[in-house]
């Protein structure tokens, strides 16, 4: 495989990285993110997948994980405005407006600066030897890989073969060999099917993978949103218990228009004020 300067990373210890949501891991499923494993986060579009990555990648890096993000899906003014959004608790709408009036880098550019993720835009469509290239990059700059690469998302790959579904299995193959090679926890985003109702409002199960691609992943979860409220599935877990129909989801308090993800139960209280986030604290991004 015609990977750029990708040796194995001697001396990578196995510990898990750093939880970026506490419930998950101390749920029933045990769910943690391990170095040299593929994690794939999958749901229909809409369901709030590069919101939760983001967060997940953003709460990793405050607490010392290096993460490399390969933005496929998204533009860099919309990951840009995302990510300060996820930081600070302000609108999305309202970094944006920053960014309209060159005011962005003054804003939130110190505050992202301080954290150890970087993200690659181009190109769209990469191929497993431009992300080789981008993390060659990253280790001439850090002197050894990322803890995370999250790959954002699976369709966006470009591949050898001309047939969809083929391609999307060797991109996986090629993930499982890159994160054993360079010993990174690689993050996956991917699709489920759209085809009935109930997995689009509530965590699809592993069945409803677009493709198929279930085998090599050592941790699947799936996911959908519902108003304020966001559903997360462990359906594949090689580490602890999983829930494969995803008949028992995880349900959390999500408010997208700050991109802010509340990892507990949906209250009482919230759920009787329509879903609604007004009110919660949201603890800042630690530095």
């Amino acid at each position: 495989m015609p990977v750029p300067i990708l040796r194995t990373a001697k001396g990578r210890h196995a510990a898990p990285l750093p939880d970026p949501f506490p419930t998950l891991a101390t749920s029933r499923f045990n769910v943690r993110f391990r170095p040299g494993q593929v994690v794939m986060l999958a749901g229909p579009p809409g369901a709030g997948k590069t919101n939760l990555a983001l967060v997940a990648a953003l709460r990793m890096a405050a607490k010392g994980a290096t993460c490399l993000y390969i933005s496929a899906d998204s533009d860099e003014t919309t990951m840009a405005a995302r990510a300060a959004a996820a930081i600070t608790g302000h609108p999305v709408v309202e970094v944006e407006r920053t960014i309209e009036f060159g005011l962005f880098a003054e804003e939130y550019g110190p505050r992202l600066a301080l954290l150890p993720i970087r993200f690659e835009y181009d190109p769209s469509d990469p191929s497993i030897e431009d992300i080789g290239h981008a993390i060659a990059a990253w280790v001439e700059l850090w002197g050894r890989p990322p803890d995370l690469l999250v790959v954002d998302n699976l369709m966006n790959l470009s591949g050898d073969d001309g047939n969809e579904w083929q391609a999307m299995r060797q991109s996986i193959k090629n993930l499982h060999w890159l994160a054993r090679r360079i010993k990174s926890c690689v993050l996956l985003l991917h699709h489920t099917s759209e085809q009935e109702s109930q997995h689009i409002e509530s965590a699809p199960p592993r069945g409803a993978i677009q493709g198929k691609v279930s085998q090599l992943q050592s941790l699947i979860l799936t996911t959908a949103s519902r108003g304020g409220e966001l559903f997360l599935a462990v359906v594949k877990n090689r580490h602890g218990l999983s829930d494969p129909m995803a008949r028992e989801p995880l349900r959390w308090v999500v408010d997208f228009s700050n991109c802010r993800v509340f990892d507990q139960r949906l209250s009482e209280e919230l759920a009787s004020h329509g879903n609604t986030t007004k009110g919660v604290y949201a603890p800042q991004v630690e530095h």
